[in-house]
C-alpha cells in the first residue's frame, strides 16, 4: 500500500477545519439575525472576522518557526488553537444533531402524522435540539480548551511484562519507552528537554523510542537532537522509524539519531549480552518498508526472549507469526481524543483504524504494548489521554 503524502494529509486537515468553520459561521450568522444584527454585519463584518481569525493558519504554513516560542506562541497561536477547537466542537455538535434528528424523522414518517399535528411538537423539538447543540458545543469547547493547556501533563506508567523464554539473568531488567515525539510546532526544544530529563531520572537499563521523531521536515531534527542527545542508560537507546519520519528524509533522520549515539534498527536485529544472558532486539521500518521476514529469520535461531520495535501496532499478528515474545509500538497517540475510557473500552476515532489503541495486548504467547506517546498531530489537544512515559520491568512468565 503506497504512503499517503504528508501534504495530502494537510489538505484533508485544512479542509476539515475550514468546513467546520463554515458550519460555525452559518450558526453564528443565524443567531446574530435572531438577536437583531443587520444584513451588513452578517454579510460583511462577520466574514471579515472569520478571515482574520484564520490568518495564523496561513502564516504557520509559510514560516512555522515564527510561532515555536515567545509571545507569538502565547498570544497568537494559543488563541488560534482555541478558535480551531471551537470550530471542531461545533462540528461534532452538528453531527450529534444529525444523529438525533434521524430517528425522529423516521418515526414521524412511519406514523405519517399531519403537519398540523406535528407543528407544536416540531417547534418544541427544534428548540430542544438548538439548546442541546449549544450546550454540547460549549461543553466540548470548554473541555478541549482545557486540554490545550493540559496536554503536557504526562503520566509515568510503570508496567510489568511477563515474558516466556526470559533468562533468569534478565529478571528485573528495566526499559524506559517514549514514543511519537513529533518535534515541531507543538513540541518545542524546551518541551522535549523536560521529557528527556524525566526519562533520565527513571534510570532504566535501556531506552526504546519506536518512531515519529519529527512531524514532517528534516529541520525538526535540530531541536530534537539538542534535547535528546543527553539520554543515558546502561545498555543504550534503541529506536525504529515511524511514518512521519518517512514524510521527511528517513536516511537523514537515521544519520542524526546515530550521531547522538542512538541505535537505529532498520529491518535489523541485534543480539545483546546482558549479565551473561542473550536478549534479541529487532526493529522494522514503518508500514510497507518493514521486512518482517528478514528480522524473524535473524532472530529464529536463538531460544531466548525476542523483542520487536515496530511503530504501528496494526502489524501485531505478523510479529506473533515471526516468533517475537514482545512488540513495542506507538503511532496511535492513544487515540489523542478519547471520549470514553471505561474498563478497557475506549471510544475514540482511532478505533476506526485498529482495535489496538493503547496499553497491553496479548495474542497467543506474545505481548504487545502500545504507547500513548507524548506528541500530538492536527491540533495540540489531548482529551482523556495524557502523554505517556513508560517504565517496563521484565519478569519471567509463570
Amino acid at each position: 500500500m503506497p504512503y499517503i503524502p504528508f501534504h495530502f494529509l494537510k489538505i484533508i486537515f485544512i479542509s476539515l477545519t475550514l468546513g467546520a468553520q463554515i458550519i460555525l459561521y452559518r450558526i453564528t450568522a443565524a443567531y446574530s439575525r435572531e438577536f437583531g444584527a443587520g444584513r451588513r454585519f452578517t454579510r460583511v463584518y462577520l466574514p471579515v472576522i472569520f478571515i482574520v481569525l484564520n490568518l495564523p493558519l496561513f502564516f504557520i504554513h509559510y514560516n512555522p518557526g515564527l510561532f515555536y516560542d515567545g509571545p507569538a506562541r502565547t498570544y497568537i497561536m494559543m488563541p488560534f488553537y482555541a478558535y480551531e477547537t471551537l470550530s471542531i466542537a461545533v462540528l461534532f455538535a452538528a453531527l450529534f444533531v444529525v444523529v438525533v434528528r434521524a430517528p425522529i424523522r423516521i418515526i414521524r414518517h412511519m406514523r405519517n402524522k399531519t403537519v398540523t399535528g406535528m407543528s407544536a411538537h416540531s417547534e418544541s423539538r427544534r428548540t430542544f435540539i438548538k439548546k442541546g447543540t449549544i450546550g454540547l458545543g460549549a461543553f466540548a469547547f470548554a473541555g478541549s480548551l482545557y486540554s490545550i493547556y493540559d496536554r503536557d501533563d504526562f503520566k509515568i506508567d510503570r508496567v510489568p511484562l511477563h515474558l516466556k523464554n526470559l533468562p533468569p539473568q534478565l529478571e528485573g531488567l528495566t526499559i524506559s519507552m517514549i514514543s511519537d515525539i513529533h518535534s515541531g510546532l507543538y513540541m518545542t526544544e524546551e518541551d522535549m528537554l523536560k521529557y528527556a530529563g524525566v526519562v533520565n531520572e527513571l534510570g532504566a537499563d535501556m531506552i526504546f523510542i519506536p518512531g515519529d521523531f519529527v512531524t514532517s521536515t528534516n529541520s525538526e531534527m535540530i531541536p530534537f537532537v539538542k534535547a535528546f542527545a543527553g539520554l543515558k542508560s546502561k545498555y543504550g537507546t534503541y529506536t525504529c522509524l515511524g511514518n512521519h519520519d518517512f514524510f521527511a528524509d528517513p536516511d537523514y533522520i537515521t544519520g542524526e539519531l546515530r550521531r547522538t549515539g542512538m541505535k537505529v534498527l532498520r529491518n535489523e536485529t541485534e543480539e545483546l549480552d546482558i549479565n551473561g544472558a542473550r536478549l534479541i532486539l529487532s526493529g522494522v521500518d514503518d508500514g510497507r518498508h518493514a521486512n518482517f521476514a528478514k528480522v524473524a529469520f535473524e532472530a529464529a535461531s536463538l531460544n531466548t526472549t525476542k523483542i520487536l520495535l515496530c511503530h504501528k501496532p496494526y502489524l501485531f499478528e505478523r510479529a506473533v507469526a515471526g516468533g517475537f515474545d514482545l512488540m513495542l509500538s506507538g503511532h496511535t497517540h492513544g487515540g489523542q481524543i478519547v471520549l470514553v475510557d471505561v474498563l478497557g473500552f475506549k471510544l475514540t476515532p482511532a478505533a476506526l483504524a485498529s482495535p489496538y489503541i493503547s496499553g497491553k495486548y496479548k495474542l497467543g504467547n506474545s505481548l504487545m504494548y502500545v504507547s500513548r506517546g507524548i506528541g500530538t498531530i492536527g491540533l495540540p489537544i489531548r482529551v482523556n489521554c495524557p502523554p505517556e512515559i513508560t517504565l517496563f520491568t521484565l519478569r519471567n512468565k509463570t
